[in-house]
């Protein structure tokens, strides 16, 4: 499957270069596309590529550090004082103060690398937005994600699929993910996907079915988390899409179309919806008392519940209260997690609390609350209906996963983050060197 799919992935990189030759004029643009590519197809690749080949470092790794040093190389650099870039300064000052209160220098490290990962790309695609337009930057973006559809299409009918449940939970779910090592990472590539398309169908760019060809996919991706968190996003793309500023008559055709359509979703994937969801309404019915317990009295049935969500969640937090002052505020340090537990916290923020502290938490929140009220400034109302959905649809996906601990994340908040920077800001140009 990894084959297939890179020679798909590959073919759509090459049709993109060619129906767009401006890609190929500009040297950040060509260089971080390229790079945006080579590390979807490492990550296809991942039982060569997840491998350390060089002082520790894999392929994947090695790739995000060509990233980060070649758009630094290529980027103008003016933007890197922009305010709204600021947030995610005081997160790389947040590791690094928990650093050095903790010792965990090398977490420190490879966790200030993905944030320096995340201003580079944010930059990189602001500075595209300006030179080449949203559309125009964001069509390679959509031609790519495209071909991760047919990459998905192609393990569906060779029958490559991957258990995702079997091992914590009563429901064996297949994942079809085109030859990805996790249907997380992938099903964050498929949100991007349906991000872009949202954006593009709202500038008349694409047809209105490719969205949903996005959500479809993420049906198939069969990852919980990220298929709760894009149903608030598809909706606001077609509410926006079809029912703002439309007439009456077409207003009540869109409501009954909308009605027609999630009729036929329920009867096509009725049954495997209510199979993977089942368990969730009896665990939110049993929050409060779960998350009030010690984790060790969990028995075995409720550390299965939600992909041991629930468990995991009060595992940090039980931990957490035993801090000393100073640990609270400034944790136990960047990835100290592996020193506490096996499994990764599978929440941001309490994943930002246990190793960063309350200062991390506030740190992160602030970067997000930033790029929210920078939505707030869009003038496009359908463009800020969107944009509000998407970022919602992160927060909530953040609060059972943690996207920005992958590089697929970190995409994925570049693309929000900076689209609403762009459409924030268009309309005041002149006065970006100060905002």
């Amino acid at each position: 499957m990894a084959y297939v799919s890179s020679l798909i992935i590959i073919i759509a990189y090459y049709y993109s270069l060619k129906k767009l030759p401006y890609i190929k004029q500009s040297k950040l643009f060509l260089g971080f596309f390229t790079l945006f590519v080579v590390r979807i197809i490492f990550s296809v690749n991942h039982e060569i590529s997840f491998k350390p080949i060089f002082a520790g470092q894999s392929l994947t790794s090695l790739a995000s550090l060509c990233t980060i040093f070649l758009v630094f190389i290529f980027m103008d650099k003016k933007y890197l004082k922009f305010k709204s870039i600021m947030p995610f300064y005081l997160i790389i000052f947040s590791i690094i103060l928990s650093a050095l209160y903790s010792g965990e220098f090398m977490g420190g490290v490879v966790v200030i690398m993905k944030w320096l990962l995340l201003i580079v790309t944010s930059i990189a695609l602001i500075q595209l937005f300006y030179n080449h337009g949203l559309v125009n930057t964001l069509k390679p973006f959509y031609y790519l994600f495209m071909g991760l559809l047919v990459c998905q299409l192609a393990s569906i009918l060779l029958g490559a699929g991957k258990d995702t449940e079997a091992l914590n939970s009563t429901s064996n779910s297949i994942s079809y993910i085109g030859g990805y090592a996790h249907e997380s990472a992938f099903s964050i590539l498929l949100y991007n996907g349906l991000l872009i398309s949202s954006l593009l169908m709202l500038k008349k760019n694409i047809r209105p079915i490719i969205p949903l060809l996005f959500f479809i996919g993420l049906i198939f991706a069969n990852y919980r988390t990220l298929l709760l968190s894009s149903l608030i996003p598809l909706m606001g793309a077609y509410f926006a899409y079809f029912y703002m500023g439309a007439k009456k008559d077409t207003k009540l055709l869109v409501f009954s179309s909308g009605l027609i359509s999630a009729l036929a979703v329920s009867v096509l994937f009725g049954g495997d919806v209510v199979e993977r969801f089942g368990e969730l309404g009896g665990a939110l019915s049993n929050l409060n008392e779960l998350m009030s317990i010690d984790y060790s009295l969990f028995n075995v049935e409720e550390r299965r519940l939600l992909s041991s969500r629930l468990y995991l969640w009060n595992m940090y937090l039980t931990e957490f209260s035993y801090f000393s002052f100073l640990g609270i505020f400034l944790g136990a340090g960047p990835e100290a997690w592996t020193g506490y537990f096996e499994v990764y916290a599978h929440n941001t923020y309490i994943a930002a609390l246990f190793d960063l502290g309350i200062i991390g938490l506030i740190a992160l929140l602030i970067m997000l609350s930033s790029t929210f009220l920078l939505i707030v400034k869009i003038e496009d109302k359908k463009l800020k209906a969107v944009s509000i959905s998407f970022l919602v649809g992160f927060f909530i996906m953040s609060n059972s996963t943690m996207p920005l601990w992958a590089v697929e994340g970190v995409h994925l908040y570049s693309f929000i983050f900076t689209t609403a920077f762009y459409l924030a800001k268009r309309g005041t140009s002149k006065k970006l060197c100060t905002s």
